[in-house]
């Protein structure tokens, strides 16, 4: 299988899928990613992934035997690197012109490789994507400055906004028990925690800075609103 070139990219991470019927809430993708082992969480998923980036170090010899036998594009890399597979595969997705991504990390429990994940999200370079990723049990929004992200949501989960990369400046709220007018958040306070929807339909925006948004994943699979959102413009 050849790699395909699109304008939306699935990225997949390693660790345990405990609902694989979450593909059915996947937006529509061109490409697949898998990261190391996010090899054999997509085929867990049913799914074949057309590029395989990082030092495969943690895929199973199944999933080394799939990406084989099905003649997929590896990107591999040194064991010793300063980058991680996730940053790997999100550059991967930015070199070939994606547009949107949705970033996939079943998570395993390990607070550096969280933090880690969510951290690539918001490098600089990637500010002309849109992305979307499902963390464990959280589905987070990467905003940045100029950004806004619009949900409706009538069964009031919770939902937090996290400063990254400094602070976020002009945050605004709409919707929400504690809104923010024009406020700055900091990354070294913890504010945004713990927020709650209360109106039918809640948006956030950010002037400058970059923004986190978490929300509970199963309201997002819940509702498809992960498949919802559209990207920036071009």
């Amino acid at each position: 299988m050849g790699a395909a070139s699109g304008k939306f990219t699935l990225i997949i991470t390693g660790g345990k899928i405990v609902d694989p019927s979450i593909v059915k809430h996947l937006p529509a993708f061109d490409t697949v990613v898998a990261a190391d082992s996010g090899v054999d969480s997509a085929l867990v998923l049913g799914l074949m992934p057309h590029v395989v980036v990082g030092d495969l170090d943690s895929i199973s010899p199944a999933g080394l035997a799939a990406v084989r036998n099905n003649d997929i594009e590896v990107l591999q890399s040194p064991t010793d690197k300063d980058f991680t597979d996730t940053e790997l595969a999100l550059r991967c997705a930015a070199e070939r012109g994606s547009r949107n991504v949705f970033l996939l990390s079943p998570g395993g429990g390990r607070l550096d490789h969280a933090h880690g994940v969510t951290t690539a999200l918001f490098h600089p370079d990637l500010e002309h994507l849109h992305i979307q990723a499902a963390v464990g049990e959280a589905h987070v929004y990467v905003l940045h400055g100029g950004d806004s992200v619009e949900f409706h949501q009538p069964r009031a989960p919770l939902a937090a906004l996290h400063a990254m990369n400094g602070v976020a400046r002009g945050v605004t709220t709409h919707g929400l028990r504690w809104n923010l007018h024009n406020d700055d958040l900091e990354p070294w306070v913890s504010r945004g925690v713990s927020n709650e929807v209360v109106d039918s339909v809640a948006r956030v925006s950010v002037d400058s800075g970059a923004l986190m948004v978490l929300l509970p994943l199963a309201y997002a699979i819940s509702d498809n609103h992960i498949s919802s959102q559209e990207g920036k413009p071009s």
